[in-house]
This record gives structure tokens, C-alpha cells and sequence, in this order.
């Protein structure tokens, strides 16, 4: 069909149109929304296994697994670079076979499973161990690769860097209520029962796939319905049979590993740990020369590997203060108040309802206000690494003053600082390499953002395998906040050259 003047009509071009003019999602496309509640779900289902899976680690048989502190942070590290690492196949499968629509979905089905075999009730350790092994590799696989995050940049052109920047932040307010409401909730059931945790996270991963189901065709046109970039069938065909034959060898590796204790928990980690610098490395190095990325997409690449390097430190502190903190909580902190003991995970809660104050504020803050649109992401990301230092140097001190337990509000002013700065700085990374991804590897550079996290957990693997206790760990906190320091003058001091290099010529 075409025009009287003899030019095609383009309803693809029409649809894109209409997704970017979209603003009845709160000034954003209705799509957003949609990826926003699966982020909810997605949320929910992370903060309910979370509150209760480090516990359940250490925990003495029968209400846990009966591994050290140590050994349950290095399991949380190594589930962490499993995850990455699985992620750049994820991330393939969205871009070449499945679309990202169908990744989501797949994806979270999977998840779900993996979150059903921890809430089997155990009746011997060893088949608790086995159970958890197995839920691990299906929660490590996330067939959706970065899916969520690549469909939400789609949404918006590239010069829309306001808007966003603000839907990132959305995100993180959708991520904030899941975090409010499942810790605290399903902490303090669970307590009793770690199962019931899980099971409910294995329902709202299901709801999360669900919610990209329903509104797949209504919202977001053609984005995401098909593979941007599809492999032919003959590859297809051979990679899925490459897949089978090596799903069926690992398989049948783990079952006779585990029955002949072939591999010690520690080898598995070491193993695990090295994986996690060997195989970023290499995907790093297949991105960044690869010769099909035009001249003028290639000049970003700059400035990407320096804001891969800044965010690889920040991989670590996550990697080593997330599983601490929880320990922390657990045996440093007094939660009794009148005579009621709360579960550890109410004070994620507690964080997460800070986070759902301060992410808004700063959303209306960035696209609102005058003063907020003249704020660049690389000076928010500054700030937020420099301020954001406070509690690795606070919690360590709160130890040092207490007589015995802890008061409670010295972590509680932690986690106000922590999501303050979050809120600051915490989106403006991701949204700058959303903006500088080269056509048809916007998901690979996302996931290149992702395995910053993988060489983080390795880094965690190698720590929690050196300090075995909980003091020790709380002891490292002040190194890791004075590198925070640094990295933030750094990235205001290379400011300006590197908002140079980050413009991609069309």
C-alpha cells in the first residue's frame, strides 16, 4: 500500500512512532508498565528466596544444610557468577532465536522451577544438598539473558536520555516494593519453615512470565516479537543439538560427582571462581573486535571498557557486603522489640522502604526540574560512589562501640545512606551503556554490563573462601569504602573527556 505520491507506508515505522510518543504510563510508554510489573514479580520472587536462602545454608539440619558462614557466602558468590555467566547465553538466545518477548517468558518458567525443587520439604541432608544443587543450576540459567533491560531501552529513541534515565529509575521503584514487602512478610513466616519461602517465590516468577504473556502483542508492537538478528535453521538446528548432547553430559557429571564425591565443595568453587575471570575476559575481547560493528558505533568503546573497569569494583562490594550484611543482621544485630524477635530479613524491608521513598523523589528530580536535566549521569554516578562509602566504614565501627549486640539503628542509618546514593547514582550506568549500544547488540552489551557482576562474584568466591567468619568479613569493609572514594573523584576527574567519546555517529 502507499501514498498517492508513490511513498511506501511503513507500519512498523508507524508502530515505533507510536511506542516512542507514548506517554500514559506516567509520562512513559505503556510498555514500560508492563516490563515495570514484571520487574515486581521478578522482585518479589528474588526477595522472598533471598530473605531466607543464606540462613537455610548455615542453618543446622533439619531446618537448614549445615554448611559454615564461609561456605554459604561462597555458595551465594558462586550462584551469582553462574547466573552472569549464563546470562551471554541468554542473551544470544533473545537476540537470535527466541525474541526477548519469549526469553522473558521461557525464562521465568525456569525460574520457577528452580524455586519449586528448595521448597520440597528435605527428609536427609544429603538430599536436601542435592535438591538446593539442582534448583541452583535452574536458577542460574536465565534464559531472558538482559532482555528486560534492552526491551526498556527499545522503547525510548537514543536522544530521549531524560526519559530514560527516569525509566531505569522506574524500574528500581517497581524492584523497591518487592523489596518492602516480601522480606519482612515472608522472613518472618519462613522463619520456622524456609520451604514456605520459596514456594512463594516460585508463584510470582510465574506471574512474572505470565505479565509479558498477556500483554507481549498490545504494548510493544514488533519489539521483541522476533529475534533482531536470527540464526538460520541449519545453525539452529546444530546448536540445539550441541546444547542437548551437553545438557545430557552434565547431567550425568553431576549425578556421578555428587555419588562418588568425585569433587569437594571447595574444588567446585575454585573451579567456579576461575570460570568467572576466564570466560568475561572472553566475551569482553569478542565484543570489542568485532569487525561487523561499524567505524562510528566502535569510537564508544572507550569509554564502555572504563565504565565496564568502574563497574567491575562495584560488582565486588555487592559481592562481598550483600552476603556479610545478612550475616551481620542475623548475629551482630538485636532484633528483639517487646519480647518479639524479627527475622533478619525485615531490615531488607527496611531498606527497600527507603528506596521506594528516595527513587521517586529523584525521578521527579532528574526529569522535572530544571536544575535535575542539567545534572549529567557521570557526575550522579560520582557522587553516588563517593557518598555511598559511609556504611562500609559505619558498620564495622557499630561492632567496635557496642557492648554486646548491636543497636539496630546504626544499620538502619546505613541503609538510608546506601538507597539515598542508590537513588542518586544507581540507574545512570546501565542507561549510559543502553545509549551507546551499537544496532542489533543492544542485549550483548547489556549483558556485558552483567558479567562485570560475574568477575565481582569470583572475586567473592576467593573472599568468603579466605574469611571464613563473619568479623573477619565486617573487618575488610573500610578497604572497600576507601576505593569507593577514589573511584568516584575518578570518574568526575575523566568526566568531560569521557562525554566526548560516548557519542555514537549515526
Amino acid at each position: 500500500m502507499s501514498h498517492g505520491n508513490g511513498k511506501a507506508i511503513n507500519h512498523n515505522d508507524d508502530k515505533l512512532d507510536e511506542i516512542y510518543q507514548d506517554h500514559k504510563f506516567f509520562g512513559h510508554p505503556r510498555g514500560l508498565g508492563v516490563l515495570g510489573f514484571g520487574n515486581l514479580f521478578n522482585s518479589i520472587a528474588w526477595a522472598s528466596f533471598n530473605a531466607v536462602f543464606i540462613y537455610y545454608l548455615y542453618a543446622p539440619f533439619a531446618k537448614g544444610l549445615g554448611f559454615t558462614q564461609g561456605q554459604a557466602g561462597s555458595i551465594i558468590s558462586a550462584m551469582g557468577v553462574c547466573n552472569t555467566l549464563f546470562l551471554i547465553v541468554g542473551s544470544w538466545l533473545a537476540d537470535r532465536v527466541l525474541g526477548m518477548c519469549w526469553a522473558l517468558i521461557i525464562g521465568n518458567i525456569v525460574k520457577a522451577l528452580g524455586f519449586v525443587l528448595l521448597a520440597v520439604p528435605t527428609v536427609g541432608l544429603d538430599q536436601g544438598r542435592i535438591l538446593m544443587f539442582l534448583a541452583l543450576l535452574c536458577l542460574s540459567m536465565p534464559i531472558m539473558g538482559s532482555s528486560n533491560t534492552s526491551l526498556t531501552a527499545q522503547l525510548y529513541r537514543r536522544t530521549d536520555d531524560a526519559r530514560r534515565d527516569a525509566a531505569f529509575t522506574m524500574h528500581n521503584i517497581f524492584n523497591s516494593i518487592g523489596g518492602l514487602v516480601a522480606p519482612v512478610i515472608v522472613g518472618n513466616i519462613s522463619m520456622e519453615n524456609y520451604h514456605i519461602g520459596f514456594a512463594i517465590a516460585a508463584v510470582a516468577a510465574l506471574l512474572y512470565g505470565g505479565c509479558i504473556w498477556l500483554f507481549r502483542n498490545k504494548f510493544f508492537g514488533n519489539l521483541g516479537r522476533k529475534p533482531i538478528k536470527p540464526v538460520s535453521k541449519q545453525v539452529l538446528y546444530r546448536m540445539g543439538t550441541i546444547s542437548l548432547i551437553v545438557l545430557v553430559l552434565g547431567l550425568l557429571a553431576s549425578y556421578l560427582i555428587i555419588k562418588f564425591n568425585a569433587l569437594s565443595l571447595n574444588g567446585l568453587l575454585n573451579l567456579l571462581a576461575t570460570m568467572a575471570f576466564v570466560i568475561p575476559i572472553l566475551f569482553f575481547g569478542k565484543l570489542f573486535f568485532n569487525k561487523t560493528i561499524p567505524h562510528g558505533e566502535r569510537k564508544v568503546f572507550k569509554p564502555m571498557r572504563r565504565l565496564l573497569a568502574v563497574q567491575i569494583f562495584q560488582a565486588v562490594i555487592w559481592a562481598v557486603t550483600g552476603p556479610a550484611t545478612l550475616m551481620y543482621t542475623d548475629v551482630k544485630l538485636d532484633r528483639t522489640f517487646m519480647g518479639f524477635e524479627f527475622a533478619p530479613a525485615t531490615f531488607v524491608s527496611i531498606g527497600a522502604a527507603f528506596a521506594l521513598i528516595f527513587n521517586p523523589l529523584f525521578t521527579f528530580l532528574w526529569t522535572a526540574t530544571k536544575m535535575g536535566k542539567s545534572i549529567r549521569s557521570m557526575s550522579k554516578m560520582a557522587l553516588s560512589y563517593i557518598l555511598g562509602s559511609a556504611s562500609l566504614f559505619v558498620i564495622p565501627l557499630s561492632i567496635v562501640l557496642s557492648q554486646g549486640k548491636v543497636n539496630p539503628l546504626w544499620y538502619i542509618a546505613c541503609l538510608l545512606v546506601d538507597n539515598f546514593t542508590g537513588a542518586i547514582g544507581g540507574p545512570s550506568g546501565v542507561s549510559l551503556m543502553a545509549k551507546m549500544a551499537p544496532k542489533s547488540f543492544e542485549t550483548q552489551i547489556q549483558t556485558a554490563w552483567t558479567q562485570c557482576t560475574t568477575i565481582g562474584n569470583g572475586i567473592g568466591i576467593l573472599f568468603f573462601n579466605l574469611f571464613s567468619d563473619v568479623n573477619q568479613q565486617l573487618n575488610f569493609f573500610p578497604v572497600l569504602g576507601a576505593g569507593s572514594i577514589l573511584i568516584g573523584i575518578y570518574l568526575r576527574v575523566i568526566q568531560k573527556s569521557m562525554e566526548r567519546q560516548m557519542v555514537i555517529d549515526e
